[in-house]
């Protein structure tokens, strides 16, 4: 037996088995592009990955979308998931630090919009002028809109009720009030004038007969006793009253446009620049409020109420237009883009970080099933020699 022809038989078919295995591994990424000799583009260039990229991003955009990132599996994520509490605890802690904020909302709105404001702190007229004209026709489309409506129509019950009460209030505010003018300097000089016009001047012999027993003092307080006794009579406030009611209720029964004519365009129209200008500085004086103070009375409700709500709200939102979102993305299309626009470096350096230890062992079995085969075949050689 020749043990020199076994030792080589192994040794060589042992280098052939680990190189063809090592060349076969690179050939999966190598090379990048084909190799020419001359015209001729030399066999099983370029590698099988550079060869198929095409092919594999449309397969890879195909199973992640029917198998890996389905309508069904990201709905089921979220469903299961803590996503709502995630995002109500991100949305709370966003929404702390936005209302504990000591900066008025002056500065806030400034440094997203500059030409906000003015330099004397007003608002600037590319906001003012615009909003004025809405407000404007927002109040005379009302008007418009409801110029053939009652006015007994636009309130509520409880305001009709309201009025009504007001009306038994202001009878006998008005009731008292006249009584204590009658007591009062200027009452009682009002009604020694109207004492002397009337036994002076149109009393007649009557009343000049009753001038000559009677003074201007005791005729007064004769009278106004009995002035405090009807003005404090049930009798008096009811007429009072109903009377009030009554021009009330032709108050209510009027259309919106008969009041507008009454009061008339102009005074309407000064109304409303009045109450614009009111709104206009209110809103200046609350733009110049710290964030924290203004936000004060609805920490409570936007951090157990409104963050929680809103949380749901998006997720189920999420859950219910899956497909929507899905069909808009097209999922297939983009990792079918980005497949082909990946480096092929990167995919190599990727794959033998992860399977390094694999190919190594593969190129290790190519080497020892190469000596086995060429053990073999130096002993068939030595056997039949």
């Amino acid at each position: 037996m020749n043990l020199w022809i076994v030792l080589v038989n192994i040794g060589v078919g042992s280098v052939i088995g680990g190189v063809t295995n090592e060349l076969a591994i690179r050939m999966l990424f190598r090379p990048l592009k084909p190799w020419y000799i001359g015209s001729w583009k030399l066999p099983f260039t370029p590698g099988l990955i550079p060869r198929r990229r095409d092919d594999i991003a449309i397969q890879m955009g195909r199973l992640v979308e029917e198998h890996l990132l389905t309508t069904e599996g990201v709905r089921r994520a979220l469903a299961q998931g803590d996503l709502e509490n995630t995002l109500a605890g991100w949305m709370n802690n966003l929404a702390a630090d936005w209302m504990a904020d000591e900066r008025t909302l002056r500065q806030t709105l400034q440094r997203a919009v500059p030409q906000l404001f003015t330099e004397d702190g007003g608002w600037s007229e590319a906001v003012r002028v615009p909003v004025q004209q809405k407000w404007h026709s927002f109040v005379q489309q009302l008007f418009t809109q409801y110029e053939e409506t009652k006015l007994r129509d636009l309130l509520p019950q409880a305001g009709i009720d309201r009025l009504d009460g007001a009306v038994t209030s202001a009878s006998h505010h008005m009731l008292g009030r006249i009584r204590e003018y009658l007591y009062s300097p200027q009452g009682q000089q009002t009604l020694q004038g109207m004492v002397k016009g009337m036994l002076g001047g149109g009393g007649g012999m009557f009343g000049g007969l009753v001038g000559m027993f009677l003074g201007d003092d005791k005729i007064i307080g004769k009278i106004v006793p009995h002035l405090d006794e009807l003005l404090q009579s049930p009798e008096m406030a009811e007429r009072l009253q109903q009377f009030l009611r009554k021009e009330a209720d032709k108050l209510l029964d009027k259309t919106v446009g008969e009041l507008v004519e009454w009061l008339g365009h102009d005074q309407l129209d000064d109304w409303s620049r009045a109450l614009f200008a009111r709104i206009e500085a209110q809103s200046l004086q609350l733009v110049d409020q710290p964030m924290s103070r203004l936000t004060a009375p609805i920490q409570q409700t936007v951090t157990n109420d409104l963050v929680p709500r809103l949380a749901k709200w998006m997720v189920e939102s999420l859950q219910t237009n899956v497909e929507k979102i899905f069909s808009r993305l097209a999922i297939r299309d983009i990792v079918t883009r980005q497949v082909e626009g990946f480096p092929i470096e990167r995919i190599e350096e990727m794959v033998v970080g992860i399977s390094g230890k694999e190919f190594r062992m593969i190129t290790v079995l190519g080497f020892i099933l190469g000596g086995i085969i060429g053990l073999v075949q130096g002993l068939l050689a030595n056997w039949l020699g």
